[in-house]
């Protein structure tokens, strides 16, 4: 069972290096794991995200809002 579904609008609330000064913000899942075997992508952070388009995450670095 997956935590987030496609479409949900997460917080993070924890992230690594690669994704240093995210935490706070907020986006949208794009993939739930399901297709990238567990990370779960979110674009959209707050909006400003237009480096990558999205950033992955693990469960336990989002939180639904």
């Amino acid at each position: 069972m997956n935590l987030f579904s496609i479409g949900d609008t997460v917080e993070i609330i924890a992230a690594g290096p690669e994704n240093a000064g995210t935490v706070g913000r907020t986006g949208t899942v794009v993939d739930d794991g399901s297709l990238s075997g567990g990370e779960i992508a979110v674009k959209g952070i707050d909006r400003f995200e237009k480096v990558r388009g999205y950033r992955a995450y693990t469960a336990d670095q989002l939180r639904k809002v």
